[in-house]
C-alpha cells in the first residue's frame, strides 16, 4: 500500500476536476467563437482559451505543491491560500467575460 495514499488520492481528484473545469470553459470558448453573428465572439473565445490553459497551469502548480506538502508531512508554513485566491481570482475573471460576451450579444443581436 502506498503511504498517505488517501491524502494523495484526494490531491488527485482535486486536480483532475480543475482539469475538467478547464476542459469544459476551452470547450464553451471554441463554442462561442464559431457561433455566428457574435460580436466580439472571436475575442471572447480566445480570451477563455486562454484563461482555460491559464487555469491548468494554476491546478498543476497547486497539485505539485500539495503533493510535495503530502510527502513531507509538512502542514505548517504554506502558499495554500495564495494559490486558492489566484483560482478565486481566476474565476471571477471568466465569469466577468462570459458576463461582457453575453451583454454584448444581447445588444448586438
Amino acid at each position: 500500500m502506498i503511504d498517505k495514499f488517501q491524502d494523495h488520492a484526494s490531491n488527485e481528484r482535486t486536480y483532475l476536476s480543475w482539469i475538467r473545469t478547464a476542459i469544459a470553459i476551452a470547450g464553451f470558448g471554441i463554442v462561442i467563437e464559431r457561433l455566428p453573428g457574435t460580436p466580439n465572439g472571436t475575442w471572447t473565445g480566445l480570451a477563455l482559451v486562454i484563461s482555460s490553459a491559464a487555469l491548468v497551469a494554476l491546478a498543476s502548480l497547486r497539485f505539485i505543491f500539495i503533493r510535495r506538502q503530502i510527502e513531507r508531512s509538512d502542514p505548517g508554513r504554506s502558499m495554500f491560500g495564495a494559490i486558492e485566491i489566484l483560482f478565486a481570482s481566476m474565476l471571477a475573471m471568466l465569469l466577468l467575460t462570459v458576463f461582457v460576451f453575453l451583454i454584448g450579444l444581447a445588444r448586438g443581436g
